[in-house]
């Protein structure tokens, strides 16, 4: 098509909204041209039947029945209705915002030194501000700018009258630490995902005026300040939990798409302490995900990612939760994607069953998942390597050590999880190696798996190493 901005936009537009930009499209206040109406009447039926959008040719037919057809015609036409429509969508999402609309109606009164109305739609205003149930950043800026409008107004009218100019001065105080906070926190979890730096510019003394200032009464502040601390302190427990007591204090402070982000931010920083060993953020990122999951905050669309499923069930096992875990997986299955649901849903039985020493049902479940999910794939052959491992099935080890090496180097992964994955099949292989009775070598062998720097079953090798070989892990 010569102009697909157009159809894009278009069939981004729910069939009410439609709807409401037929009138608008056939209104004289908008435009006169004929054209434009029967091109998105058109269009918009189109839409409506759920049919195929037509081609230009097709389009120009129906916008201009009886001309020959002329593509610069075709083409102006359709960028201007692409422009109408963008009119409608700013006006949509000013027109949503009862406060914003408030208070640019009184700003027009006020420059038509209409006081009356200008103070009658600002009581108004005033309403719609003292009831907004959310005291987030956004609704400090909407306090802010009451007070900037109604200081412009006694400025106008009322020359002798004294200035709530302190008030303006801490509004702005207040909402920058709020919205600088809330970006840092945002800066911290993209840095630790894409191994960026940033300049934080001002924080150190924005985190040391809000200490000082009193300012960690205001919700909006105080939730991204502890936020900020436990991602960045060696020693977070203390401030996680403080975040934690105001989530539940506040939280309905807040809309729920921020709330999201707030949740993400602990549980992914949860995900993290797990990877490391750290036993107390076991529990915590357990009832994060159980608060969420209660709340709705991690669907997308009414479904769950696999990664979440997984990351539930993992935190579960280690809390050793396992019938919590199996109500889970039941409960939640269905809101996977219909293609991950048989494969994520026997993997991570078969995680739970492992953990249940329950080896054989674990292997069987194991061989039924057909698993399209390449980490979920590297992950289940770590853990049949364990199963046989345990088992002292030392012929499939051998085997299964042999194929999962040449799957790792058949496929494209990252650097993290090459490396780890070739850690564990070369540990394994040294453990199966190790002559019984050798303290020295156990010694060495130890060492080795204690200084390796990404090795992710640390603690099983360790445990394996303790026992006393193949076949006596259960």
């Amino acid at each position: 098509m010569t102009n697909p901005v157009l159809y894009v936009v278009l069939l981004s537009f729910s069939k009410t909204e439609l709807r409401r930009l037929s009138k608008l499209v056939r209104s004289p206040f908008f435009t006169h041209r004929q054209e434009m109406a029967r091109m998105f009447g058109f269009l918009a039926t189109c839409r409506y039947r759920d049919k195929p959008l037509p081609d230009k040719e097709l389009l120009f037919q129906k916008s201009f029945p009886g001309k020959p057809y002329d593509d610069l015609l075709l083409r102006a036409t359709m960028s201007d209705l692409r422009e109408l429509m963008e009119d409608f969508l700013i006006w949509q999402k000013l027109h949503s915002d009862k406060f914003r609309s408030r208070l640019a109606l009184a700003a027009q009164y006020r420059e038509r030194n209409l006081a009356k109305f200008f103070s009658q739609t600002m009581k108004k205003a005033a309403k719609e501000l003292d009831s907004d149930p959310y005291k987030n950043a956004e609704h400090l800026a909407q306090q802010l700018d009451f007070q900037l409008e109604k200081a412009h107004f006694q400025t106008q009218t009322v020359r002798t009258a004294a200035l709530p100019l302190q008030a303006i001065s801490n509004s702005i105080d207040l909402l920058y630490l709020a919205q600088k906070l809330r970006h840092a926190c945002t800066q911290l979890s993209h840095q630790a995902v894409f191994k960026t730096r940033y300049d934080f510019g001002l924080l150190p003394r924005v985190l040391e005026d809000v200490e000082t200032g009193g300012h960690l009464n205001t919700p909006a502040v105080a939730l991204y300040y502890y936020c900020y601390r436990f991602l960045t302190e060696q020693y977070s427990l203390e401030y996680f939990r403080r975040f934690r007591a105001e989530l539940r204090q506040n939280g309905n402070a807040f809309p729920d798409s921020e709330l999201k982000g707030l949740y993400l931010f602990a549980i992914n920083f949860c995900i993290r302490k797990l990877n490391e060993g750290s036993e107390p953020f076991i529990r915590e990122g357990w009832e994060l995900y159980q608060e969420g999951l209660a709340k709705g905050f991690l669907l997308e669309h009414g479904r769950l990612s696999g990664f979440t499923f997984n990351n539930v069930v993992a935190f579960g096992i280690k809390l050793e939760a396992f019938r919590e875990v199996e109500i889970f997986i039941q409960q939640y299955r269905k809101v996977l994607e219909p293609v991950q649901q048989e494969g994520f849903v026997n993997f991570n039985l078969a995680r739970l069953e492992y953990s249940r020493h329950q080896p054989g049902a674990a292997l069987r479940l194991l061989q039924k998942a057909d698993f399209k999910d390449l980490v979920n794939n590297l992950i289940a052959k770590t853990l049949q390597l364990k199963i046989y491992y345990e088992l002292g099935e030392i012929d499939l080890l051998e085997s299964h050590l042999d194929s999962f090496r040449s799957f790792i180097r058949r496929r494209e992964l990252s650097d993290y999880h090459r490396a780890n994955f070739t850690n564990i099949i070369g540990l394994v292989r040294k453990l199966m190696a190790l002559p019984p009775g050798e303290k020295q070598a156990k010694s060495a062998l130890r060492a080795a798996i204690e200084n390796t720097e990404i090795l992710t079953e640390r603690d099983w090798l360790l445990d394996m190493l303790g026992k006393t070989g193949p076949g006596s892990g259960n």
